[in-house]
């Protein structure tokens, strides 16, 4: 079993005074960046970003471009969001300048399929595309290190980490609930009544396994197992796309 992780109170009167301006509901700190990658035309890719700390300020989005086949960099660059968009303006009751585009020089790049996902201060944006000889997608077509394997969405999980310290696994180390032992990038712990154990799931072009379970695991939740406690804590809490690898 592993140990329910437990974040800072945020009083009910303050959260509600700080969204009730919102009309689209989006989980996130007043501190961190919020949105997404909307779109995706030829050289282009679109969205928006917004600070809701600083709702007039604009701020900067960092691209980056990945091979699916093995998850490594292959181009980045950063784009301020100050563009103006009149559903943001209404929406956000700002100045409505919290558009981006980035021009991707994907003729530089070699003839494989790349996945496209935005960050804005370290925080990942909603939305993701992939990209392939001229052509985006909302998901891959290609599985890494599985041959003619189908993706089949599940959704949007949240996604948190956890490591093999008495902190994260009470002792358990790198040893879970189905007898396999942990390794990164591989290892996945789930609610086995949402995702079977020995279920193969692909997470942002990385493909792990269902072999464990945790305390604070529910529903649509997955933790995913590293080999240190810096790199879980790094993770945070994340909303990502899933897809059961089926062969």
């Amino acid at each position: 079993m592993k140990k329910t992780h437990w974040f800072p109170y945020i009083p009910a009167l303050l959260t509600a005074a700080l969204w009730m301006t919102l009309s689209w509901s989006t989980a996130a700190f007043a501190s961190s960046a919020m949105g997404i990658i909307d779109s995706g035309n030829g050289s282009q890719i679109s969205g928006w970003a917004w600070n809701p700390s600083s709702p007039d300020t604009p701020v900067d989005v960092q691209i980056q471009i990945r091979r699916v086949s093995d998850n490594s960099l292959a181009a980045e660059q950063t784009v301020t969001a100050d563009q103006y968009r009149d559903d943001l303006a209404a929406n956000f009751q700002s100045n409505g300048c919290h558009a981006f585009i980035a021009d991707i020089d994907w003729a530089s790049l070699e003839n494989t399929e790349y996945s496209v996902q935005a960050f804005s201060g370290g925080t990942p944006l909603s939305g993701r595309f992939y990209y392939k000889e001229g052509a985006y997608s909302k998901s891959p077509s290609t599985v890494p290190g599985v041959n003619g394997a189908n993706l089949i969405p599940l959704g949007t999980f949240k996604t948190t980490g956890y490591c093999p310290c008495n902190s994260c696994s009470e002792g358990w180390g790198r040893h879970t609930s189905t007898g396999a032992i942990a390794s990164s990038r591989h290892t996945i712990a789930v609610d086995p009544r949402v995702i079977p154990y020995g279920s193969q799931v692909m997470i942002n072009g990385v493909v792990y396994t269902a072999e464990d379970r945790g305390g604070a695991v529910k529903s649509n939740h997955i933790d995913i197992f590293f080999d240190t406690h810096g790199e879980s804590i790094a993770h945070g809490v994340r909303y990502e796309s899933v897809y059961l690898v089926q062969r």
